[in-house]
């Protein structure tokens, strides 16, 4: 049996578009038997980095001595008496860049690519454009990037309009994209819970014809009647659950039929707390999308029964060797044991913030 016997940690900022930068925590795990284990999670709130950092290395000292293959209890413990309320969001999200990694470490043992020891049916899975179609953008740029998304092979892609503030301006953005990237296409739009109930659904109308894949996180989170609302008045279907990571918040989402399709972020607790999300959200009849992460999330999507799409952002591929292609709409996953993932050396010490 084998068991943890070393971890390594780095924050990393790495630079992605136009003076645009990720911050990115990663974890290493070793076993006994020399295998490696990767975990990371992104877009890291810039002042609680050192704290979120502390606390994987705090979970990660608690997973030495531990086997990899007990990935679920080790995941359970320390949920259970690393994250109780006062911790908020920061020792569950270290909980979750502890829960990858073992999971890499597992599928790795077993000899799989994690997707197949998951279950997944096939080995690639629709991924949507998520980067450079910013609301700040003039509509001249917007449509040049959309068209470039086309080029690299995405058949989905998201554009956010929380910044805009007239039906007229949402209306004009929408049909140039519309017109840019023709009717074979999926929009989605992030709203990133910038508007209010009156203000999604007289806007959400007017866009209606422009066949709209999903309105994603309209309002603020936690305002559940108000995404009931708003689902009930629009044709578009929304979708919301991102920052969600208690299962109570799905619940409360799911039971007042808030949305048509439930976003997982990774920092819910990992692949293993993403997964009984899934599970959760799949017993109302309604699919899931993952959030950041992409090449982690993508197996996952793979791998569920109602999984839809995946997130694709390019934020964190210069920390790693290879990552996955996109091909006709979808993310081509390795088959490699594992995430298929391998930390370039030089890269974390470039990007390192110290």
């Amino acid at each position: 049996m084998a068991s943890v016997t070393k971890y390594e940690t780095w924050v990393v900022r790495v630079p992605y578009e136009e003076g645009r930068f990720g911050t990115h925590l990663v974890l290493r795990l070793t076993d006994s038997d020399g295998r490696q284990g990767v975990g990371y999670v992104s877009n890291l709130t810039p002042w609680a980095v050192k704290a979120q950092h502390a606390a994987v290395e705090a979970f990660a000292e608690r997973a030495l001595g531990r086997d990899p293959m007990a990935v679920e209890a080790i995941n359970a413990d320390l949920l259970r008496t690393g994250t109780r309320p006062q911790f908020g969001g920061l020792a569950r999200s270290a909980v979750s860049v502890l829960d990858i990694a073992l999971w890499d470490l597992k599928a790795k043992a077993a000899g799989q690519p994690l997707y197949r020891l998951l279950g997944a049916r096939e080995d690639a899975v629709t991924a949507y454009a998520s980067w450079n179609l910013w609301w700040q953008y003039d509509l001249q740029t917007l449509v040049r990037h959309a068209e470039e998304h086309v080029g690299r092979g995405f058949r989905q892609m998201k554009y956010r309009m929380g910044g805009v503030r007239t039906l007229e301006e949402a209306v004009e953005r929408t049909r140039a994209l519309r017109e840019a990237v023709g009717p074979d296409v999926d929009l989605l739009v992030d709203i990133n819970w910038s508007w209010t109930v009156d203000k999604v659904i007289r806007i959400g109308r007017a866009l209606e014809p422009y066949g709209l894949y999903w309105i994603e996180d309209p309002i603020p989170a936690d305002d559940y009647e108000g995404l009931a609302q708003i689902s009930r008045a629009l044709q578009t279907r929304i979708c919301a659950g991102e920052t969600y990571h208690e299962p109570q918040q799905f619940r409360s989402l799911l039971d007042r039929r808030g949305a048509g399709c439930v976003m997982i972020d990774l920092e819910v607790g990992g692949v293993t707390q993403w997964l009984k999300a899934a599970h959760l959200v799949e017993a109302y009849g309604l699919p899931v999308a993952s959030h950041t992460c992409t090449e982690v999330s993508a197996h996952l999507v793979a791998a569920a029964a109602n999984g839809l799409t995946v997130e694709y952002l390019p934020w964190a591929q210069p920390i790693f060797t290879q990552v996955p292609p996109v091909r006709d709409g979808k993310l081509a996953l390795s088959e490699e044991p594992g995430l298929g993932l391998e930390l370039d050396e030089a890269a974390l010490q470039r990007f390192e913030l110290r």
